[in-house]
């Protein structure tokens, strides 16, 4: 996605970049309680012999939401894992864009029906209320961890929808024009 955000409209870019922004601070700021957190249980435990009381309680919404808004972030950045070999036997730009085009809309629609099993998750759980599952020592309700589910698996479907969109605007000549500046330049930042 980021390959083509130049061609945004420029009050979307802004949108874009400041939601990034916004979600790459919260998982560089969040992400160093885990280890601090496991060196605290060493600490605790091997030093002072004794235990940290329900650290896993409260890490666990710490680790599903860094997860699933670091997933969005990989949605963004265009950085999942995959095994397109496409590329490296073709030069035809058409047919590179419109595997491109293909992969995005397939990745759009599980995303959309996970967001929709999310939602279902997050309905179940909110219409529990005032009865909601919570941790044992700390009484942390489940909703926290599940709301990270729902808006990280958001983001991801918003970001592949992106994708289509500017696949679709620029075209295949766009695309390639974007890919070849990528292999000149060796980033992945490449403007359209």
């Amino acid at each position: 996605m980021i390959l083509l955000e130049s061609a945004l409209p420029d009050n979307l870019s802004q949108i874009v970049r400041t939601m990034i922004r916004v979600k790459t601070a919260l998982v560089v700021f969040s992400l160093p309680i885990l280890p601090i957190t496991f060196f605290g249980v060493v600490f605790f435990r091997y030093i002072l012999e004794r235990d940290l009381f329900a650290y896993e309680e409260w890490l666990l919404p710490i680790c599903f939401w860094i997860f699933f808004l670091g997933s969005a972030l990989g949605t963004y950045y265009d950085k999942q894992i995959n095994a397109d070999l496409l590329d490296t036997f073709t030069d035809n730009q058409n047919l590179q864009w419109l595997r491109k085009i293909i992969i995005q809309i397939i990745e759009l629609t599980i995303t959309l029906i996970l967001v929709y099993w999310a939602w279902l998750m997050l309905a179940d759980e909110i219409s529990d209320f005032p009865g909601w599952k919570t941790t044992i020592a700390l009484k942390i309700p489940f909703i926290i961890p599940r709301i990270g589910i729902f808006i990280g698996f958001a983001f991801m479907a918003f970001y592949s929808g992106l994708a289509v969109y500017l696949l679709l605007r620029v075209g295949p000549d766009g695309y390639a024009e974007a890919m070849q500046k990528v292999r000149h330049n060796g980033s992945n930042e490449a403007e359209v």
